[in-house]
């Protein structure tokens, strides 16, 4: 039986206690509810089906995320995948605090999809609300002008105007949305949740049509590598030709050092590749290099901090963009050079395990995403078997690794 008994005003005290069951307590505003309460405690102790939940009622939603925070995030081994996931998590709290507040017990789908409803509605903004990055819709100063009117020689050019916001995209609230399932997964055993508020059953994600299908042709290729080749910084052409032989990721080409270079195996061990299954998990992944990929490798000068390209991200960012937007190539990304090579492997008849080895990938689906086969073009390419060659012909890609 059930213990109540009045502890004040609009406050009855429940407890339930049942052998093999710990201890089960609960304040209620009238003795009617704590008899409910009671016997649904009971009822659900019988059937050995009861949760404790007391610990998800005490918690908010705002107390889960920072947890979340500092027992995962900041634990994780890439430092762009711990920036962006805490600055996603603080921006979710500094503009929801009423979802913030409610206990992880309360939460509901239906909460959930009215956030993702707002904030498909909403404009993207920049760091901090006042920040300096937010976007300003201000007018342009013009340049200096004489007192006749006429314009300096020195004069600045006037600033263009800043562009316009837009609205948020549905990949953001996806990622977004996807964030939050983790953070409560995260706490879900321990604050007696059955259920998952967030899951996909219960709340539909935005649809994303964010594939990429841009490929160049083997001119266009060989002037964007020769027009990077020519950038006054020395490392730009060789970075870039070396991710169209191998495809690698530009983060890992900037992270790999000598002691993974083995020019004799024809291999390189890339380390902490993307990996959205255990983001926890650091994977080391050793790919294949081509013959023209080991040629550049072994003209390279040895860099003092032991990396193979010694360049900044932004320093590459900015001279490959110098490149494109001068070969009139602006919509040309530097992670379509992995799409390129992903593809023409595909296309010289390399199996998907084949294809996934090099690329590092660890889903077919993935993979999928990168195979952007050209419909109309034929491709010839070396069949070995035993050591002999029983089909040859010219590849400008699919036989480098051969």
């Amino acid at each position: 039986m059930a213990t109540i008994r009045q502890k004040g005003p609009e406050q009855w005290h429940a407890q339930v206690r049942r052998t093999g069951w710990p201890a089960v307590t609960d304040t209620l505003r009238t003795r009617k509810d704590a008899e409910a309460w009671a016997r649904d405690v009971e009822s659900q102790m019988d059937r050995g089906i009861f949760v404790d939940r007391s610990a998800g009622e005490r918690t908010t939603f705002g107390e889960t995320i920072k947890t979340y925070i500092k027992e995962v995030t900041e634990k994780r081994p890439g430092e762009a995948s711990r920036a962006s996931e805490k600055s996603r998590l603080e921006r979710f709290m500094r503009d929801e605090p009423k979802l913030c507040a409610y206990a992880v017990a309360h939460l509901r789908p239906e909460h959930f999809e009215d956030y993702r409803d707002r904030r498909l509605t909403q404009f993207v903004t920049r760091g901090k609300p006042g920040g300096r990055g937010q976007y300003k819709l201000e007018k342009s100063k013009p340049g200096r002008f004489r007192k006749d009117g006429t314009p300096r020689a020195n004069a600045a050019e006037p600033k263009a105007p800043p562009k316009p916001p837009k609205k948020v995209k549905p990949g953001t609230v996806k990622r977004e949305l996807t964030a939050l399932k983790r953070v409560i997964d995260h706490r879900k055993r321990k604050l007696g949740l059955l259920i998952n508020p967030l899951n996909t059953e219960d709340v539909k994600r935005p649809v994303v049509n964010d594939e990429r299908d841009i490929r160049l042709e083997d001119a266009q290729i060989d002037e964007l590598v020769a027009e990077c080749y020519r950038s006054n910084n020395p490392w730009v052409g060789s970075i870039v030709e070396f991710a169209f032989e191998v495809g690698p990721r530009r983060g890992n080409l900037l992270r790999l050092k000598w002691v993974d270079v083995d020019i004799k195996g024809r291999s390189i061990l890339l380390r902490g590749v993307k990996n959205s299954r255990n983001p926890e998990e650091v994977i080391n992944v050793p790919v294949g290099l081509s013959p023209r990929a080991l040629q550049i490798l072994k003209a390279l000068p040895r860099s003092l901090d032991g990396r193979v390209f010694a360049i900044s991200a932004n320093a590459l960012k900015s001279a490959f963009n110098r490149a494109r937007h001068k070969l009139g190539l602006d919509h040309y990304r530097f992670h379509d050079i992995r799409h390129e090579l992903i593809s023409s492997l595909i296309e010289a008849g390399w199996s998907d395990t084949q294809v996934m080895a090099q690329s590092a990938h660890r889903d077919p689906k993935s993979l999928k995403r990168y195979a952007n086969l050209r419909h109309v073009r034929s491709f010839e390419f070396g069949l070995h078997i035993r050591g002999k060659v029983v089909i040859s012909g010219p590849l400008r890609l699919g036989s480098r690794f051969q």
